[in-house]
């Protein structure tokens, strides 16, 4: 049998692998619009005369690393990724994503006495589609991720053996974290956490102060710090940084509404993440097993705390729960609930699991591990399928030109960072759906465009979706739709790209729909695309009856 640190070489392989291949999905375009805001900050430094990125969405640190990598790279005259930010942030987003596999790997060790336990952790960890996924965006999160998790497994580390310096990295991870994005502001309670020893001291004082400086004040001061150093914008430029979390927040609390988060209105915190989030990026086998390890946790550290056993081992579960709660809580019950919002929580539920299964006898254990691996390994192979096909947009935009009319008029909506087809000699009409609504102009340019196309193409769920849902919210883009769909606007279905998670083996298919999850999961990597073509010829007026504009 091999040594576990042998076993954790080949799963970090696994991870890396799942990971770093096909960083250049898209065929050389890019379709996350978050990516475009990490690329352009990169493009407005110079170092050294302008190193503010003005850009307050996401801390400094992913921007600066990209900018510094390209320029390391031009003084080596290495043209890796042909210095493309996106391309650069994309690879940090995957070399982080399978670092994060070593730090659960190491937390799992703390937590979980079976000796494999940890390798069924990091095992998960691997295979979890939402980690795999984020780490082929050029977004913060898995940077992040990362060092979220390394916070967490210092401050364990101080606790258990109580030698200064790891309590001071933990500052400094956070500190980090904070500099990647300022939502790690949310685990700072467990940086402070008293230490047993500091918990006796409150009836000397002389004592307790000192302790203090040493164990509160001075891991404050280095995690400011290195926050400082890293996104010094947050301060030089504090009225740009105050303005820009002040819209953030309310964008994350639905004060506005705007047109990308429509999706979440009427929408209940923590079953919204159950239903639509969790099952898709965890895996239904992980998200089960681990919602039920939270739970077998949560009951023994009320058990031993009913009966007065708390012990050390006790007390770094408890900070564990706390971290898990601390970042998901406040993040569950934004009125915004995308996919990326939870990304940090998921390797928690790959710990989870293995605590769960940990708890049974060993032949048990055994049998319940491999099935939940198998499991976990052919949902993450479905949803890897999408990497391993051209992108859908590209697909889509190939038939296209083989299949229609040169001289086609195609009528498309707009709010996507590029639309299908790509490219081609066809005239485009586009309209933004998303103002149908409280823009009498594009009400009034509908049915002209809808009298002129030859074919209407639906880019993704995003638009129909969202307001089919909603139709005393958005009643004309609700109509808009379902005359569309009904066939009452004289246009019929000839064709639908999707690239749907798959696996097939011999004779057996498992395909996921996955277009029911919450948006962002599947429209900037898989989306599925729809082309209407014109059946029934109708005119301007036609048209402005059957849709009463």
């Amino acid at each position: 049998m091999w040594p576990k640190k042998f076993w954790l070489l080949g799963i970090l392989f696994l991870g890396a692998v799942l990971r770093f291949y096909k960083l250049d999905w898209g065929e050389g375009n890019f379709f996350h619009p978050d990516e475009y805001h990490i690329a352009g900050a990169v493009s407005r430094l110079s170092f050294p005369s302008q190193m503010n990125p003005h850009l307050f969405t996401y801390g400094s640190f992913t921007v600066y690393l990209i900018y510094f990598t390209k320029l390391a790279l031009a003084a080596l005259h290495l043209k890796i990724f042909n210095l493309d930010p996106i391309l650069l942030g994309r690879f940090y987003s995957a070399l982080f994503s399978t670092l994060t596999i070593a730090v659960v790997f190491l937390i799992t060790q703390k937590l979980v006495k079976n000796n494999w336990g940890p390798c069924l952790a990091a095992l998960l960890t691997t295979l979890t589609p939402g980690l795999i996924q984020q780490a082929h965006f050029a977004t913060p999160e898995s940077i992040l991720t990362f060092w979220l998790l390394t916070t967490l497994y210092l401050v364990l580390t101080w606790h258990e053996q109580k030698k200064l310096k790891f309590l001071y990295l933990a500052a400094g991870a956070l500190g980090l974290a904070l500099a990647t994005k300022v939502v790690a502001a949310f685990l700072l309670p467990i940086l402070i956490i008293p230490s047993q020893n500091l918990l006796r001291l409150f009836k000397q004082p002389k004592k307790l102060i000192l302790y203090s400086i040493k164990l509160v004040v001075l891991p404050l001061l280095v995690m400011g710090l290195i926050f400082f150093l890293v996104f010094p914008y947050a301060v030089l430029d504090y009225q740009a940084f105050r303005g820009s979390m002040n819209y953030e927040t309310g964008v994350g609390e639905g004060n506005p509404v705007v047109f990308y988060t429509r999706q979440f209105i009427n929408t209940v915190p923590v079953i919204f993440q159950i239903q639509k989030i969790f099952p898709y990026a965890l895996g239904p086998a992980v998200e089960i097993m681990g919602i039920l390890g939270f739970l077998a946790i949560c009951f023994a550290l009320a058990k031993t705390t009913f009966r007065k056993k708390f012990s050390i081992f006790n007390f770094q579960f408890s900070i564990f729960v706390i971290a898990f709660l601390l970042y998901f809580l406040p993040s569950a019950f934004l009125f915004a609930k995308w996919t990326r919002f939870m990304a940090p929580i998921f390797p928690f539920f790959a710990i989870f699991t293995a605590y769960l299964v940990s708890r049974v006898k060993n032949r048990i254990f055994l049998v319940i591990s491999y099935s939940l691996l198998v499991v976990s390994f052919l949902w993450t192979m479905a949803f890897f399928s999408i990497y391993l096909q051209p992108d859908i947009r590209v697909a889509a935009t190939d038939w296209t030109k083989t299949n229609l009319p040169a001289a086609a008029t195609i009528f498309t909506e707009q709010g996507n960072m590029i639309e299908a087809p790509m490219g081609g000699n066809f005239k485009k009409l586009s309209l933004d759906f998303y103002g149908l609504e409280e823009n009498p102009e594009i009400r009034q340019l509908v049915p002209e465009y809808l009298a002129q196309a030859d074919y209407f193409i639906v880019q993704s769920r995003r638009l129909f979706t969202n307001h089919q849902r909603l139709p005393a919210l958005y009643p004309q883009t609700a109509r808009f739709y379902d005359l569309l769909f009904s066939g009452a606007l004289g246009f019929e279905k000839i064709k639908k790209f999707n690239s749907f998670p798959k696996l097939e083996i011999g004779n057996l298919k498992l395909e996921i729909r996955d277009e029911i999850a919450e948006e962002t999961w599947s429209v900037f990597d898989h989306p599925v695309i729809r082309i209407y073509q014109k059946m029934i010829p109708l005119s301007k007026q036609d048209y402005e009856q059957i849709l009463k504009i």
